[in-house]
């Protein structure tokens, strides 16, 4: 029979032996399993995104803590340095340059994944995985639209990358709108094929005398000694502003690959906003003439790849001839975009402060 004794310590126990002896015996300590949070759940599910094979080992990487961060690097005794090199916070974290950073902000708040305080992004770097892969979901946010979260991901690193190594600071809205044209033709290659798409695609085209009800007016400034060019539209219905966006690119090849670079990024930034009106105008005859006829103009072969993957996203396109007399706006957007003499992008709902109104000729509400 054992009887056990008193503990005169928590280490060690005394046992009465039937002998009349004491032994005395060392406690094991046996540690409760730990029942925190973990991140095995977060790392499977990664491997079930529908987006590339590259993107998935890159969300991988994120959820792993593996991000080369300068917080990551520090940590591993790589630099000395841990804060942002863009917003100069105190730590570049994986969190803080994939959500918290003001660019990385800017990115989600024009991205078509709805953002708060209160429930996205926060500073939890697997909170804000543990939103994007279930719980937005429970918010009312369609599974198509948080599908497009690892090209904005992607596209966040590169961007931080570009400014880090080049020196460039690419604008919030350029970055985004590079994402979401990555997300569509992946998503596009990857839809099963309609029994005729193209000439589903083409025969959208309808060149109707009278805009709908809503109308997105586009126009490009080109200027063969400008190492820029200028973009603008302007979302209007029945003559009242929606939204108007403007930016500066590289000069393009010729005005009539402006003018296709203007109605591409429309597209873009309609698609971002969660705006489907598919009518829009131009005064360029061209453009309307090529889109008519794809196969006869060999020379924009890849610029029409990208306009039939972004207009797939409508559920009607058509674009008529607006007289320049017209289309005022636009055009001043254009110029003025191309006159800044810098690369950036801006899209609202007003007219910026900095735009004249006087010389843009928009209406004061």
């Amino acid at each position: 029979m054992v009887l056990v004794g008193r503990i005169p310590n928590p280490e060690t126990i005394l046992l009465n032996q039937d002998t009349g002896l004491r032994e005395s015996y060392l406690v094991l300590p046996v540690t409760p399993p730990f029942q925190g949070p973990g991140v095995s759940a977060l790392q499977a599910h990664v491997w079930k995104l529908k987006t590339t094979r590259k993107l998935m080992h890159f969300a991988w990487q994120c959820v792993s803590g593996c991000l080369a961060t300068y917080q990551r690097l520090s940590y591993r005794h790589i630099g000395n340095e841990k804060g942002c090199p863009r917003c100069g916070g105190p730590e570049e974290t994986i969190n803080h340059l994939l959500f918290d950073c003001p660019p990385s902000r800017q990115i989600w708040a024009l991205s078509p994944i709805p953002t708060s305080g209160h429930f996205f992004p926060r500073r939890s770097l697997f909170y804000n995985f543990d939103f994007l892969f279930w719980r937005g979901k429970e918010f009312g946010i369609g599974e198509d639209t948080l599908e497009l979260f690892p090209w904005i991901l992607w596209y966040i690193w590169k961007s931080r990358n570009r400014f880090y190594f080049e020196n460039f600071k690419e604008p919030p809205q350029e970055t985004l709108a590079l994402a979401l044209q990555e997300a569509f033709v992946w998503q596009k290659a990857n839809m099963k094929e309609a029994a005729d798409p193209e000439p589903l695609a083409r025969s959208a085209l309808l060149h109707s005398s009278r805009p709908r009800t809503s109308e997105c007016q586009i126009d490009a400034s080109w200027h063969s000694e400008d190492s820029l060019s200028g973009h603008g539209w302007v979302l209007v219905d029945q003559d009242r502003i929606i939204q108007l966006g403007l930016k500066s690119s590289r000069r393009s090849l010729s005005p009539l690959h402006a003018e296709i670079d203007s109605l591409l990024w429309a597209m873009e930034c309609l698609i971002s906003l969660g705006i489907t009106t598919g009518a829009f105008a131009s005064d360029c005859s061209d453009m309307i003439s090529l889109l008519d006829n794809q196969d006869a103009w060999p020379t924009f072969a890849a610029e029409m790849a990208s306009f039939r993957s972004l207009v797939c996203f409508f559920p009607s396109f058509s674009i008529r001839f607006l007289p320049r007399s017209s289309n005022t706006r636009a055009d001043c957007l254009a110029k003025n975009a191309r006159a800044r003499n810098s690369l950036f992008s801006h899209v609202i709902s007003s007219v910026p402060d900095w735009l004249s109104l006087a010389e843009s000729l928009f209406p004061i509400s």
